[in-house]
């Protein structure tokens, strides 16, 4: 049952045994003992009619005992037998659980919570992608976009439009955008701004759709850190940084440093990372090589997933790197074959932000579709290149790059400014660092470095396998938790 029916229900039996102290007070006033005896009667059959929605045999013999207790005005047995009755309508709680995703390419940053949520008897848990906008370069909406028709076949998704928010009230609900009417490129429809949701939900829960890097990510302010009851963290770092942020977050709110401070302290914890309970995942079976990959990622060569993101351009405001990157891949290409994953904004992002830089974009994506030395990435999810690859370049701070580590196969980090560079370490050297670490940076090591240690050691294409605690069970226990300390009190 859901939680306002069980909040009734409780309210009968306190009712019901409220009735009986009137009564034995009031038992020689026929009127008034007429009125608690209707309210009696009200009551109880409120509590049976419900009793299919109590899945345990123990309430319906706890109920006609309770019955029995009540119509012999027996106070003290009726009021022992309701503790255990007001139990059992507490532990039948199905609480309602609500994901609402806006792009399917970030769906791994809630999927994991929703399979927890999804095998819960305490959950009805439902998927609803959540219609948003492509803005020009004014910030103007120029294309309406729902995803819904992306997500994976084994998520049974619902039709926002369709979706009745405002009448079913969910108990919680998850969100990864957190942008509200801030995003510059993309921005969601304004009924799903987090103060909006807020209004229909006993919980609001954020879960960012990019991994933190400790000490690298940005703890720039996002309206639905505030709004919402919780931000998910991956790491202690993440939560001390943003709370440290207050003062940046209260200017942008005009509010008091104090108040905000409190606010963030209450809300953002760290529960881990859904995404990466999803590389952790990650097989065969979940992540078939696509069909234009097939014949091309081959085994016989360093499989190397290139990806390119949106902060790396910004850095260094040319794709010099790039094109020097894609050109060692063009004239290498016995040994080394790249799978290009440029950001899917980065189209949208040069046009709006960075518009000299489009022509050239077009011209390089033009000449890399045409070659035969890699693959264009544009699966909306990453997980593909991630299990597929037998290593992984890109810059430091993309959450992407971050995920890959869990793979346990190799991470060389880019730097976006640093062109026809010599390595600082020798071959030997990398490949003792390669063997206690998966991670390694420019300069001190090349890409051509990496996939040459790599060709003449096959088994670091392995990797290493990682045991850890699944995130998603661990944050859909904490909430449900959270919501019942909040039904006791």
């Amino acid at each position: 049952m859901r939680k306002k029916t069980s909040e009734k229900l409780l309210k009968c039996v306190d009712d019901i045994l409220s009735s009986l102290e009137m009564f034995r007070n009031f038992k020689g006033n026929s009127y008034i003992s007429a009125k608690i005896n209707n309210l009696c009667s009200d009551n109880m059959a409120a509590l049976e009619k419900n009793s299919d929605s109590i899945k345990n045999k123990e309430y319906l013999e706890l109920l006609d005992k309770f019955k029995e207790s009540v119509s012999q005005i027996s106070v003290g047995d009726a009021s022992e037998i309701s503790k255990r009755l007001k139990e059992l309508i507490s532990e039948s709680v199905v609480y309602k659980v609500i994901f609402m995703p806006y792009k399917a390419s970030m769906w791994d940053s809630l999927e994991s919570i929703w399979m927890a949520a999804d095998k819960a008897e305490r959950c009805e848990a439902l998927v609803v992608p959540i219609t948003y906008y492509e803005l020009d370069s004014n910030q103007n909406p120029v294309k309406k976009v729902n995803e819904r028709d992306r997500f994976p076949e084994y998520v049974n998704t619902i039709n926002d439009e369709e979706y009745d928010l405002e009448n079913d009230l969910p108990d919680i609900i998850y969100i990864h955008n957190p942008y509200d009417n801030t995003n510059l490129v993309t921005r969601v429809d304004s009924r799903y701004y987090s103060w909006n949701l807020k209004k229909y939900c006993e919980k609001l829960v954020y879960v960012p759709y990019y991994k933190w890097v400790d000490g690298a990510s940005s703890t720039s302010f996002k309206s639905a850190m505030y709004y919402a009851d919780y931000t998910v963290q991956s790491s202690d770092d993440a939560v001390k940084r943003c709370v440290e942020a207050s003062p940046e977050y209260a200017g942008v709110l005009g509010m008091e440093n104090i108040v905000v401070r409190k606010a963030m302290e209450k809300k953002l914890i760290n529960l881990g990372s859904p995404e990466v309970d999803k590389v952790l995942s990650l097989s065969k079976d979940n992540v078939p090589m696509p069909d234009d990959w097939k014949g091309k990622v081959i085994k016989s060569r360093v499989n190397v997933v290139y990806n390119t993101t949106l902060d790396e351009i910004f850095e260094s405001r040319t794709f010099d790197k790039v094109k020097e990157t894609l050109n060692f891949f063009k004239k290498n290409s016995e040994k080394a074959f790249v799978i290009w994953r440029p950001h899917p904004l980065m189209k949208q992002t040069l046009t709006s932000m960075l518009p000299n830089l489009t022509d050239e974009y077009d011209e390089i994506m033009n000449e890399f579709i045409s070659g035969d030395y890699g693959v264009l990435d544009a699966n909306p999810s990453m997980h593909y290149a991630m299990f597929w690859s037998d290593m992984y370049y890109g810059y430091k701070t993309s959450s992407m790059t971050e995920l890959y580590k869990y793979t346990g196969k190799i991470v060389l980090e880019d730097a976006p400014k640093l062109t026809k560079f010599v390595s600082e370490q020798g071959a030997e050297d990398i490949l003792s660092n390669l063997k206690e670490n998966n991670v390694v940076s420019e300069p001190d090591c090349s890409l051509e470095n990496i996939v040459d240690i790599i060709a003449g050691n096959d088994e670091l294409k392995y990797g290493k396998h990682l045991e850890l605690e699944n995130s998603g069970s661990k944050i859909n226990n904490y909430m449900l938790e959270k919501l019942c300390q909040e039904d006791e009190t």
